[in-house]
């Protein structure tokens, strides 16, 4: 692993207000989809919306107890940072997956930093919202459990996938992945920074580019 490879991350981030999850267009592919209008009646913490600029800090490996976060669109990077300063992508979410799922299963922190690869447009959502959502519909607790699963079985496929091969062949799966699970409404799928591509699949930024 290139050991050039450091985090740089901002903190640009605007709040754009309450959510209002009973109104959301695109409830259906969020971490609430299962569950009734009427659910959302007697929250008793708001849920909120912010949007992220490209390359600011959603939230800190190791930190925060308080909150996960479902993507609304955009791509966020989960990102492992080593004590020489490097750091290694993880894996990359897109609209309809929540992170930070790790505190609904015990963890006392978030378990990596979470990036936003492109503007990011999310949910804020109080663990104790959740806590207090699963109580009255066991249905979110199942689907929480879901998406973990899910999440870790596709960073086992791409660990797989962009684990083996000369350095071409784990950057060319590596654009497939790409092609095929982000790819935005115009056929046109969000490409990485060399920095990025590197830090996924373990090679340094000058093979990257050749």
């Amino acid at each position: 692993m290139n050991e050039e490879l450091k985090t740089t991350v901002c903190t640009n981030v605007e709040w754009l207000g309450r959510v209002h999850c009973e109104k959301c267009h695109i409830r259906r592919l969020m971490l609430f989809s299962r569950l009734p209008d009427s659910a959302f009646e007697t929250l008793l913490q708001p849920i909120d919306h912010f949007l992220h600029a490209p390359g600011s800090a959603i939230y800190e490996a190791g930190t925060g107890k308080d909150f996960v976060y479902s993507i609304r669109h955009g791509i966020v990077k989960l990102v492992h940072n080593a004590q020489d300063g490097s750091y290694r992508i993880v894996r990359l979410l897109g609209p309809g997956s929540a992170i930070g799922l790790e505190l609904l299963d015990g963890a006392d922190g978030y378990h990596h930093t979470a990036i936003a690869v492109n503007q990011v447009d999310l949910c804020k959502i109080p663990v104790s919202t959740v806590r207090q959502l699963e109580s009255e519909y066991p249905v979110l607790y199942k689907q929480v459990g879901e998406q973990l699963q899910d999440q870790l079985d596709l960073a086992d496929q791409w660990i797989v996938a962009l684990g083996a091969g000369t350095a071409k062949q784990r950057v060319a799966q590596l654009l497939l992945v790409l092609d095929k699970y982000f790819t935005d409404k115009n056929d046109a799928f969000v490409m990485l920074s060399g920095e990025d591509m590197a830090a996924m699949i373990g090679i340094s930024v000058e093979t990257v580019s050749r």
